[in-house]
């Protein structure tokens, strides 16, 4: 126990109920705690934690709002659901439940050192450009449940990201795998009508691969909601959608089939379901184990959007994506490609740009390189240079 005016805490138990007490000065102003503990050696404990988190930022000393954060943060996602999209409130609902709960459980837990220790430990676990979406979704619950006449939570600036900071990658091998739309088409005919417990999932590739429909939106989809039987049209409603943009699509002959074959009467037509292990099952005979290892049907989207981009541009790309911008299509789907960089290493292998083969580099014509006699007359100090005309002069 130290001086708490000289840094330290003092520990004091409290005569009407007998439950320890620390007391420590922070910021000019004294701060009194209560341990919650009635034995000396559990109540120095805990208030040696709560002096270094309170010393750290990682704990409020305006006490004026204390408790579970939990409830503020269901208050906020209710108050957002309907009016955002439903792809933006999943996001922010896993951001905190998954992410940020686990760590800063309490309303004085939340301040700027908490929030900063919260990007350090994410950026060991994914790349920059995810905690910069999770650092927005603490942004606006932040400024909701400080904002004047609610005061949920203890208002404060959040921080920024370190500026070069660049998080972590994604593991080795779990990279996109490039497929072209042929082997795409190939792994669809080799899957089964159903898998081992009967679920549609080469109806599923299959759509997939013919309009780039994120597994997600697939999932959502149902009759007579978004398509009806015979119909070549396929809507999709910003309800299912993951940004919130509502399209509809048509449908080819083979897409038809696809959704016919999967739907069983009014209600969902796929439904949730793993579709991993057959469709690489399926895969392996036609790309190989090794690229087969880690396909994913979000693999199936790239390459068809893909497609549509070359051949019929960003803007149609970005339609059949839902992308509101073409520039985050760009991003996306017009990227370079390990099979054209190969392509055009090789062809440029493929030249003979010098005519000559190696080690036999030779002098065509000796005129062009007739060595003038003065050459030679150089200077014999640090700096060799040719001798002016009337030095050479006088040296004759």
């Amino acid at each position: 126990m130290a001086n708490a005016k000289r840094g330290g805490y003092q520990v004091a138990k409290d005569p009407r109920t007998g439950i320890y007490l620390a007391r420590w000065w922070q910021d000019g102003r004294g701060v009194k705690r209560s341990t919650g503990a009635r034995d000396l050696a559990e109540a120095h404990e805990r208030a040696k934690q709560m002096y270094a988190a309170a010393i750290s930022g990682r704990e409020q000393t305006d006490r004026r709002i204390t408790g579970e954060l939990a409830p503020v943060v269901a208050k906020w996602l209710a108050s957002i659901e309907g009016v955002v999209s439903v792809g933006d409130w999943e996001r922010c609902e896993m951001t905190f439940r998954v992410h940020v709960l686990p760590r800063i459980a309490r309303i004085e837990q939340l301040t700027p050192a908490s929030c900063e220790d919260f990007y350090r430990a994410r950026l060991r676990q994914v790349a920059r450009s995810t905690v910069k979406r999770e650092r927005g979704a603490l942004v606006r619950f932040v400024k909701w449940a400080a904002r004047p006449g609610r005061d949920l939570i203890n208002g404060f600036e959040v921080p920024t990201m370190p500026n070069k900071a660049k998080g972590t990658k994604k593991l080795e091998g779990r990279d996109e795998t490039e497929i072209t739309r042929d082997e795409m088409l190939a792994i669809c005919d080799a899957l089964p009508n159903r898998s081992r417990l009967g679920h549609p999932v080469k109806q599923l590739a299959t759509l997939v691969a013919e309009l780039g429909v994120r597994f997600e939106t697939a999932q959502k989809l149902s009759v007579p909601e978004h398509w009806q039987p015979g119909s070549d049209e396929l809507r999709i409603t910003s309800e299912i959608d993951k940004e919130g943009v509502s399209r509809s699509h048509w449908l080819s002959p083979r897409a038809q089939r696809a959704l016919g074959g999967a739907a069983r009467g009014a209600g969902p037509i796929f439904g949730e379901f793993s579709y991993y292990k057959t469709l690489r099952a399926a895969a392996r005979a036609v790309i190989g184990d090794e690229r087969a290892q880690h396909l994913s049907l979000r693999d199936f989207r790239h390459a068809c959007l893909s497609a549509i981009e070359a051949e019929h541009g960003i803007q149609a790309a970005a339609y059949v994506a839902g992308h509101k911008s073409t520039e985050t299509a760009a991003r996306r789907y017009v990227l370079p490609k390990q099979r054209e960089a190969r392509a055009a290493l090789e062809s440029l292998a493929a030249k003979d740009r010098t005519g000559h083969k190696p080690g036999t580099w030779a002098i065509e014509a000796e005129s062009e390189f007739t060595i003038p006699c003065d050459f030679w007359q150089t200077r014999r100090d640090s700096n060799p240079r040719l001798l002016p005309p009337e030095g050479s002069a006088l040296s004759s």
